[in-house]
């Protein structure tokens, strides 16, 4: 008895006699071919292997039509010389092909936008730029959307491309050509609000020039006009209002900066805080007067510290602590 496998219990010697038969009908032939049978077969086992020999015979053939028919487009690798085309000559001739190099991006008219602005940055990017040269006003960002892709645009796509005109925007105005002037123009916003010129501070009508200073709790207003080297505070003689050395000598650093102790009247008016906060404050005051009468003195006022802000305060007490950062004692039992 031979084993049984499969549906129809065929035994396992014919089925290795039928992939025998499988590679024997590959050749192609005139006729129908009659399959070999073993012997000792049933006449059910002898149709099923003519039918199982058939198909595969009509599959070969029929793949063998296709190869023939696409065999102009795609020769046959096997044989020798025969080398596969990159393109199809009768499809690329109706092949569509995108204008737009980023068609097939998520958001191409924003991805084109950003891509002609980088090729113009880098096609100027040996001239000289400043930060402080870009100072246009750029579209909002649903200003920019109805040019950008309406609803497919980013915020981070908007900061992208904002980012890439200040760039250019930053590239000195002397050297700017028309195609740079052109090109910003189209993303510059359409309503221009002319930002209020900040007032540069002058002398008034008395000679006098204005500050303001602050320290911690205190503030002061100051008032610095050419005379004798007049100090007062709060209408009172400095050395009765600051009565240590240390903080008339604080007081008058600025003038001892530019060498002016005896060229200005000092009239200063201060409130809030202590003693400390009160000197530092009516110091800055004095160090911003001094370069609105001569803006030479800025750079020495600067380098000195005179005109940096002290912004240390006292830090707040926060709750369950005895002050800013101290704790209770911790005791264990």
């Amino acid at each position: 008895m031979y084993p049984m496998i499969g549906r129809l219990g065929l035994p396992r010697l014919l089925t290795q006699r039928s992939a025998i038969i499988r590679c024997q009908s590959t050749a192609p032939a005139t006729a129908t071919p009659e399959p070999p049978l073993p012997q000792q077969t049933t006449p059910v086992e002898q149709n099923y292997i003519r039918s199982n020999y058939n198909n595969r015979r009509w599959n070969n053939q029929s793949r063998g039509r296709s190869f023939k028919a696409l065999s102009q487009y795609y020769p046959d690798p096997s044989k020798p010389g025969a080398a596969r085309p990159r393109t199809i000559p009768a499809l690329e001739r109706t092949r569509l092909v995108p204008t737009n190099a980023t068609a097939y991006t998520r958001n191409p008219d924003h991805e084109q936008h950003l891509s002609n602005l980088i090729d113009l940055l880098n096609k100027y990017l040996a001239l000289p730029f400043n930060k402080k040269h870009a100072t246009s006003q750029w579209a909002s960002f649903g200003e920019y959307k109805q040019m950008g892709g309406f609803n497919k645009l980013r915020i981070t796509e908007y900061e992208k491309i904002i980012t890439v005109l200040k760039r250019l925007d930053s590239i000195d105005p002397q050297l700017r050509n028309d195609e740079i002037t052109s090109t910003l123009k189209q993303y510059q916003t359409q309503n221009v609000q002319h930002k209020i010129a900040k007032k540069e501070p002058k002398l008034d009508d008395f000679g006098r020039a204005k500050a303001v200073g602050r320290r911690k709790s205190s503030s002061a207003k100051v008032y610095v006009v050419e005379g004798s080297g007049e100090f007062l505070v709060n209408n009172k003689p400095m050395e009765k209002v600051f009565p240590k050395l240390e903080d008339r000598q604080r007081l008058l650093f600025p003038l001892h900066v530019v060498e002016s102790e005896n060229s200005y009247n000092v009239f200063a008016m201060v409130r809030g805080g202590g003693s400390t906060g009160q000197v530092d404050s009516v110091k800055l005051a004095i160090a911003r007067a001094l370069c609105i009468h001569n803006p030479l003195f800025k750079r020495r006022l600067f380098e000195a510290g005179c005109l940096t802000r002290d912004h240390r305060a006292v830090e707040r007490k926060k709750p369950g602590h005895l002050k800013a950062r101290k704790m209770p004692t911790w005791v264990k039992r």
